[in-house]
């Protein structure tokens, strides 16, 4: 009986990999970095990041199912799990992970370059419905959480819109500034900095009160639209890894959540902490599953 603990004891014994599925420099590869970075200072480990990108999420998904259960490689994902499930694009279960801790979250946002002459969502709006599809709109994945937030500004106000996927957020960031779309859905630190400087301006928010982070950027509420939503971000492995396997990883995020070096990195990165164990995580996530599939039927994502 006494074996399990030992061996929970001991792991990691070799350096494990944080699998990232989306491309180098985005939103999620920061988290992931700043992730490693920590598992080595607060929990001793060795960690190697490896960046996956692909199929929504698809190809950083199947590293993890196709290596063995055994928590030495471990997914750094996004809630555009259950959006790519739902799909098809995703073609896997949610019982082939087991989701171990959220530890961001953190709003849309509707973003345009500075010397946009849309000054707020109204202004986006109208010119949307003068103009149909008169606005190139671009953001993270295909029929995922931004497009979702975008679908619900068409419902609402009435126009028509086309979508430009990227397959990671630093690429929207890019796009964005060079001018190859005229409007983001975005999570406001996947252009941090241009926020920051003001080369960026929310037009919107899809926080239900003015985040803490971005008290100048109203949020869609207050405009006038009921938009609301945000995205997590955080860890899973492959289903059967062992529970006691588990519980060393989980204390290993413990340590991590409680240092004040991350504590100061959600700050910087305007995040917020959700900080769900695999219980709370695992259901939130298969009822956004639920909800989401709805939402792409209606669409007219699924047939």
């Amino acid at each position: 009986m006494a074996l399990p603990q030992i061996a929970a004891a001991e792991f990691p014994e070799k350096p494990v990999t944080l699998v990232v599925w989306s491309g180098a420099g985005g939103t999620l590869d920061t988290y992931g970095r700043k992730l490693a970075e920590l598992l080595e200072r607060e929990g001793g480990w060795t960690v190697k990041v490896d960046n996956r990108p692909g199929g929504s999420g698809a190809v950083g998904l199947s590293q993890i199912v196709t290596q063995p259960a055994d928590g030495y490689s471990i997914l750094v994902l996004t809630g555009t799990l259950t959006f790519g499930i739902a799909q098809g694009l995703i073609p896997f279960k949610l019982e082939d992970l087991r989701l171990l801790r959220a530890m961001q979250s953190e709003p849309s946002s509707l973003a345009v370059a500075k010397d946009s002459p849309l000054q707020s969502v109204d202004d986006f709006v109208a010119y949307m419905k003068e103009n149909p599809n008169g606005l190139k709109v671009g953001g993270h994945s295909s029929g995922g959480f931004h497009q979702y937030m975008l679908y619900q500004m068409m419902q609402q106000g009435g126009f028509e819109s086309g979508w430009i996927p990227h397959d990671a957020s630093g690429k929207v960031t890019l796009a964005l500034l060079g001018d190859h779309i005229d409007a983001a859905m975005m999570t406001p630190s996947t252009g941090l900095s241009q926020v920051q400087s003001g080369d960026f301006r929310l037009l919107g928010v899809t926080t239900a009160e003015r985040s803490p982070f971005l008290p100048d950027a109203p949020t869609f509420k207050e405009q006038g639209y009921d938009i609301e939503g945000a995205i997590w971000r955080g860890i899973a492995v492959k289903a059967g890894t062992p529970d006691d396997v588990v519980a060393s990883i989980q204390t290993a995020i413990d340590k991590v959540t409680a240092s004040e070096e991350w504590k100061t990195f959600q700050q910087e990165q305007f995040q917020d902490s959700p900080n769900w164990g695999e219980a709370e995580f695992t259901e939130r996530t298969r009822k956004d599953l639920e909800a989401q599939a709805e939402f792409l039927k209606s669409a007219g994502f699924l047939q």
